[in-house]
């Protein structure tokens, strides 16, 4: 075999094994040679390569073998890398350091107004909650691997640049290429909802599905699509937003400029523009300039049908985009979440009941619908999680590298295996 097709197939071989054990936690060797259907030579090799590369570890289980002896067992290393997640929100932007395993080790939120903020000002204060972070982990910047932002909008992950966003005004340097210069540390800048996804698929209610649809809620409403296993990003790179899938023809105003896009009924800033409407017919109205989500939120838990019924029609609105996504992509699960999900049932049930009435049994019962829990570093920690996915697929970048140079250099007779 020639030494680059070697050095291929150990790069390939290298990264199902480390795979295996992220996904299962702890395996033994035998049990990492019957998943990957490697030979037990093969994953000796592998895994003391691993081990002098510090990613994985050695663990003694207390549970004795047939014959008597303590099993070995293989785990990740947690200090083998940390990497920071950054998520920018409408008005706070949140950190998350994490190391190998994806375990949060410090975190921070610094409330902000975000909106339409210079590219520049966006980078002082990602800079300053970085280095405020990686110092309360008690390490250095030299320590941490990569940063991952995640931020809601059009972004080409690849190249840095952020299309559009509505939470600052991008600028002739990428934010990614400023952070980068200002920290000297890789950073990776994604859309939000897709940074989650990949989240949840490594490390969440993802692990082990192949097809699985992500929706989350906050000041807006985005999507990520896992399909066979890989992020789904459209044709531009900018798939996926749901949010802004036209529901209802010359309806709400949304804030991309259309009208009826889901968002402008679902989102947050969309709820409370409307009850807002709602409140200022009101005799003895609230003060609007100091209203919140949350207070709609608990106005209607608390009995106002006018308010109740805002978050019942989103739900119904959510319930039409979720039902033409299942009927599309035919998902395993999908996982509802972010802050949005405060709501509860004031919004959910009614987008099972509209899900369930909008499909056949066969499609409905084949996917799974979870309101996922939220907490404060979620963002920020899926942001983490998408940077930890891409430094434990680094081994494959040796692989993609060289099936392009096969691809420009192929055998004779110009057949590419």
């Amino acid at each position: 075999m020639p030494p680059a097709n070697r050095e291929l197939t150990r790069a390939i071989n290298q990264f199902h094994v480390l795979n295996e054990i992220r996904k299962a936690g702890c395996l033994s060797r035998v049990e990492i040679a019957e998943l990957t259907g490697q030979s037990r030579s093969s994953v000796t090799t592998i895994t003391a390569l691993l081990m002098d590369q510090g990613l994985i570890l050695e663990k003694k289980t207390h549970k004795p073998t047939a014959r008597g002896r303590r099993r070995t067992m293989l785990t990740l290393n947690p200090e083998a890398a940390y990497v920071v997640g950054v998520k920018i929100s409408a008005f706070q932007i949140s950190f998350a350091v994490v190391d190998f395993k994806a375990s949060v080790k410090a975190s921070l939120i610094m409330p902000i107004r975000t909106g339409q903020k210079p590219v520049q000002f966006m980078a002082d204060v990602i800079e300053e909650g970085v280095r405020h972070c990686v110092a309360q982990c008690r390490l250095s910047l030299d320590d941490i691997s990569g940063i991952g932002i995640g931020v809601p909008g059009f972004v080409d992950s690849t190249t840095g640049i952020c299309h559009w966003t509505p939470l600052y005004k991008p600028g002739e340097i990428p934010l990614q290429d400023l952070m980068r210069q200002r920290l000297g540390v890789t950073t990776v800048i994604e859309n939000d909802a897709n940074a989650v996804t990949v989240g949840e698929q490594w490390f969440g209610l993802g692990v082990g599905i192949d097809n699985f649809i992500v929706v989350t809620i906050e000041h807006g409403v985005g999507m990520g699509i896992v399909v066979h296993g890989a992020l789904y990003r459209g044709a531009t790179g900018v798939g996926a937003e749901v949010g802004h899938m036209v529901v209802i023809p010359d309806g709400e105003p949304c804030r991309c400029g259309k009208k009826g896009c889901i968002e402008a009924y679902v989102s947050d800033y969309s709820i409370l523009r409307r009850a807002k409407a709602v409140l200022e017919q009101r005799r003895d109205k609230p003060n609007l300039d100091m209203l919140t989500i949350e207070d709609v939120t608990e106005m209607a838990r608390k009995g106002d049908a006018a308010m109740a019924k805002l978050f019942r029609e989103g739900g119904e609105m959510l319930g039409l985009g979720v039902a033409g996504l299942i009927q599309i992509f035919n998902p395993e699960r999908v996982i509802i979440t972010g802050e949005g999900v405060r709501a509860g049932d004031l919004m959910f049930a009614s987008t099972i009941k509209t899900t369930k009435k909008l499909l056949n049994k066969e499609v409905r019962e084949a996917a799974e619908i979870i309101i996922q829990e939220w907490a404060d570093d979620d963002w920020a920690r899926g942001a983490a999680g998408f940077m930890l996915s891409e430094l434990y697929q680094s081994p494959l970048d040796t692989v993609h590298s060289m099936l392009g140079e096969h691809i420009r250099h192929p055998s004779p007779g110009g057949i590419v295996p």
